[in-house]
């Protein structure tokens, strides 16, 4: 990951090891500006016997909030991972009882073919009144023709801890949709190239202004991330897609002012 400004974050590691727990503080930096500083929770279970492993961070916030609201933020981004961990394990035991009653078809799976969960954090927005979380998510359950990829996203106020939905991001939400809607469609035939019109179907589809279709949509102090997952907008090969907005563009449509200076911490870009 990169910080984006001069603000600094403070990391508290959390372990839950099957084998063993841990608690283990790093300093990174010091948050200023009236902010919350930033605490990481990272869990790491694995299970020989039902064959699956887990490593997960999510971010809490700690300090300068009032402890109702922090406690509100707080298990709202809990929640964009604890129940997807609790699903795997779910699976996994279940998996386990099932190749128990069906012991040659479990032989054909090879040792190392369990399920597994993996989320990276980003923080790509946050500011003294809004905060941005970005959980970047690939799993596999044991059996199955291939993994997955998926992201989920939450904007809160920090002024009193509510969500804003995507809707909740513009001044005329109908407007805001329709607008995204168009603006995507254009960025993914410049994307796609050649393969657009073999694809079309599943694009339109996939970016209709409605408010399933842009559950992820992140702030970042360039502007806004619209985030894709597999399948939504092309076959699977195609992979996950991304729309990077930039603020000149969609800043006039928003309910608030995008900060240039915002603390933002992402994964470097892949090259």
């Amino acid at each position: 990951m990169k910080v984006k400004s001069a603000i600094a974050i403070g990391v508290t590691v959390v372990m839950a090891v099957i084998a063993g727990a841990g608690c283990r503080p790093k300093v990174v930096s010091t948050p200023t500006n009236g902010m919350p500083s930033v605490v990481v929770k990272t869990v790491r279970e694995e299970d020989a016997m039902l064959r699956y492993s887990v490593t997960a961070s999510y971010p809490q916030l700690r300090g300068t909030l009032s402890s109702a609201v922090l406690e509100k933020v707080n298990k709202a981004i809990a929640a964009m991972v604890l129940p997807d961990i609790a699903g795997l394990k779910k699976n996994a035991a279940e998996d386990a009882a099932e190749a128990a009653k069906n012991p040659s078809e479990a032989a054909q799976l090879s040792a190392d073919q369990g399920s597994f969960l993996g989320a990276e954090y980003e923080i790509p927005y946050l500011t003294s009144d809004l905060i941005s979380v970005r959980i970047r998510f690939a799993t596999y359950r044991a059996g199955a023709a291939h993994g997955m990829t998926y992201t989920r996203v939450l904007n809160v106020r920090l002024s009193d801890g509510s969500t804003v939905d995507t809707e909740g991001l513009f001044t005329d939400a109908k407007q805001g949709l329709q607008w995204l809607s168009q603006y995507c469609v254009t960025d993914l035939k410049r994307q796609y190239g050649t393969d657009y019109e073999a694809l079309k179907e599943s694009v339109e589809e996939g970016t209709a202004p409605t408010a399933d279709n842009f559950t992820s949509v992140s702030l970042e102090p360039s502007g806004l991330v619209v985030s894709f997952d597999p399948y939504q907008v092309g076959p699977y090969a195609t992979g996950p897609r991304e729309i990077h907005i930039p603020a000149s563009e969609v800043q006039s449509m928003l309910k608030f002012t995008l900060s240039a200076d915002a603390f933002s911490l992402v994964r470097e870009p892949v090259e």
